[in-house]
């Protein structure tokens, strides 16, 4: 072959994988046009291809929201919330006035948990419907993806019961209270820095990194809010250590009981304070009605994206 043509083969064969579906995990047949969602930490498209506003304050932030109307009590009323993602956090949370600093830390991270929850359900659906289809009649695409979610969340068994049991949200409530405690309303030195809201210490398998004084402690680092929700969710529903939490939801779920103030309870080894910890975490549910936006849907209308450019982060 002429070096022309392997030089045009080279062009033809990045012009077809640049083409293929971002969306699915496994080249399909020619006859099958089902997308199938990548597993929640592979999933390349954290936030929507729409132009990034740049702040440089926690009050150009409330100024943004309130401009656009993006109000906690209208998003309970109307249980639809504005796809407003905000990738990072400023620096000067602290410096707002108590009430704007929690409906603002709220405000930010809500969609955002809304979306990463949105992200596994598909998952959860895609494997609710595969499980009423016959096995013979599982294409090789959808069987492979099968056997890529048994290896990310570590099920040994492969099948599609034990994996619902770990594919499964965690309830907005639950998760802003543990942003919330864990960072000190998003004021915390690891928050700011390395995006780290739920005091997620440095993985085995590595990663990026922040250290304590003195280097004794590495806690990880992300790049964005969106990362690392993801990796706090896929922590909770892949671990050893929360199996009572997912046997508690799955539970919770069937009972139609399942909120942020329930699960807490499954928590008492997520800190070593314990049940002191899981006490603050309903305390924290229960006083600012964390658990009021459950029910509250993404809007498709329109989307937004705000980057603070002064929050030390890259």
């Amino acid at each position: 072959m002429s070096f022309t043509k392997i030089i045009l083969s080279m062009v033809l064969l990045v012009s077809s994988l640049a083409s293929a579906n971002p969306t699915s995990s496994f080249n399909s047949s020619a006859n099958e046009t089902q997308s199938l969602p990548l597993p929640l930490l592979q999933s390349k498209q954290a936030y929507p291809p729409v132009a990034v506003n740049t702040l440089h304050s926690a009050k150009d932030l409330i100024v943004a929201f309130d401009k656009q109307g993006y109000q906690l009590e209208a998003v309970k009323k109307s249980h639809m919330l504005p796809s407003y993602y905000v990738e990072n956090l400023p620096h000067d949370l602290n410096e707002l006035p108590v009430s704007q600093k929690t409906s603002g830390f709220i405000r930010l991270l809500l969609p955002t948990i809304k979306a990463v929850n949105q992200h596994i359900l598909l998952i959860r659906e895609e494997l609710q419907t595969l499980s009423v289809k016959p096995k013979s009649q599982w294409t090789e695409a959808e069987s492979l993806w099968l056997q890529r979610l048994a290896d990310t969340y570590s099920v040994k068994s492969g099948t599609i019961a034990e994996l619902l049991l770990h594919i499964d949200i965690i309830p907005a409530g639950m998760v802003l209270a543990q942003g919330i405690d864990e960072s000190g309303w998003g004021t915390s030195y690891f928050a700011i820095a390395g995006n780290n809201l739920y005091g997620e210490h440095l993985p085995h398998d590595g990663g990026k990194f922040l250290t304590t004084p003195g280097g004794h402690v590495k806690v990880a680092a992300f790049n964005n809010l969106y990362q690392s929700t993801a990796s706090y969710m896929h922590n909770l529903n892949t671990t050893l250590a929360y199996k009572e939490l997912r046997q508690l939801r799955q539970q919770l779920r069937e009972q139609k009981k399942l909120t942020g103030y329930e699960l807490v309870q499954s928590l008492l080894h997520y800190s070593s304070r314990g049940q002191a910890y899981v006490d603050n975490l309903r305390a924290l549910i229960k006083h600012h009605h964390l658990d009021d936006f459950d029910s509250a849907k993404l809007s498709k209308v329109d989307s937004a994206r705000y980057r603070f450019a002064d929050a030390g982060n890259d």
